[in-house]
């Protein structure tokens, strides 16, 4: 699946879908598919360093995990993994046959729920209904033990110098050459002086496997919860 294809794919299954509520929400790793009561989560063809979509097999991979550790705290919104058949020009969702692609399903909600775009919604009881959930789920959730990478610091700076690799490709500016340099430069003088602490974090079982990505977009109110 080409990112060409990946295009292909999403026209044709939003011009096969009911017209009228069926709406496209992209996002720089996926597609979101709305259709009647459901949201169809492609992943889109990526290998970005900091996450490799590149093949079929990790997208279907990748798609399962999300309902894994999502469903973890949405059950009822992160339902299950469904098959795309058919061709690129005539796909199905959840049709017989051959996979050429996967998406993650999903319970459409209501859009007004949604922090970001409602924030009249966060009261001060919300805010400590949020924090109490969230410091309730860490303490419940897998801890990284020492004989995996994630938490170490080697593997955390990893992405911030490919980062670094990619964006030297790109900027030719002299103020902005200057301004990148400056930055990778402070980055690391600052994993030098973390270092330390970023052993012990790893060392006390603060590493857990749960969600670094929380802000207003990604919390929404369903059904008053």
């Amino acid at each position: 699946m080409s990112p060409n294809d990946n295009r292909r794919l999403i026209t044709a299954l939003r011009n096969s879908a009911p017209q009228e509520g069926t709406e496209v929400i992209e996002t720089h790793i996926s597609t979101v598919l709305l259709v009647g009561d459901y949201a169809y989560k492609i992943k889109k063809p990526l290998d970005l360093g900091f996450l490799d979509f590149s093949t079929l097999q990790r997208r279907h991979h990748f798609c399962e995990e999300e309902v894994r550790l999502n469903g973890r705290l949405a059950p009822d919104t992160y339902l299950d993994v469904v098959a795309i058949t058919g061709t690129v020009a005539a796909p199905q969702l959840g049709g017989e046959g051959e996979a050429i692609e996967y998406a993650v399903r999903m319970r459409r909600f209501p859009a007004e729920g949604l922090l970001s775009q409602h924030a009249d919604l966060l009261t001060t009881e919300m805010l400590d209904t949020i924090a109490d959930r969230l410091a309730r789920f860490h303490g419940e959730v897998d801890v990284a033990g020492a004989d995996v990478g994630y938490g170490d610091p080697e593997i955390l700076i990893e992405p911030m110098r490919h980062n670094f690799d990619q964006v030297d490709r790109l900027v030719d500016d002299a103020a902005a050459v200057e301004r990148v340099t400056r930055l990778a430069h402070w980055t690391e003088e600052r994993y030098q002086q973390l270092h330390g602490q970023l052993l012990k974090r790893k060392a006390e079982g603060a590493i857990r496997e749960c969600h670094g990505d929380l802000h207003l977009g990604n919390i929404t109110l369903v059904e008053g919860e």
